[in-house]
């Protein structure tokens, strides 16, 4: 498995995951398992007294690797510090090259307009080559 995380301005981030194992990960159960893992991690971390609050998943269609590819939207507030900041993180599987992509991004709402841009470029002009052996 190979991960690469690509973070933006204002803490927005792309995470790009690479495994045949991913071929049969089903993208709904991938995603909700992450906001488990996020709620988790907040909870553990006592220091920030981050909570998560309750997510909303979506479906929804962007381009990735320059084909329409199917995804999830989860949206859910960061609270923190006195501050609720609402996020939304989203989800897509693509097959690339032998291997399988799962690709998540996440942005805080307030930053999202900025981060739109950056997120298209990564995502549609994905590509993956695997390496020859």
């Amino acid at each position: 498995m190979r991960s690469i995380d690509l973070e933006g301005p204002n803490e927005a981030v792309v995470t790009l995951m690479f495994s045949p194992f991913f071929s049969g990960q089903d993208i709904e159960k991938f995603a909700a398992a992450a906001a488990r893992n996020r709620a988790d991690a907040a909870r553990a971390n006592t220091a920030q007294q981050a909570r998560m609050g309750p997510v909303t998943a979506t479906p929804i269609t962007r381009q990735v690797a320059g084909k329409e590819n199917k995804g999830v939207s989860q949206r859910f507030v960061v609270s923190m510090l006195g501050q609720n900041l609402p996020h939304e993180a989203r989800f897509f599987k693509a097959a690339l090259d032998g291997t399988t992509a799962i690709i998540m991004t996440q942005v805080a709402d307030e930053d999202a307009k900025g981060a739109e841009p950056g997120f298209a470029m990564a995502l549609d002009t994905l590509r993956y080559h695997a390496a020859k052996r």
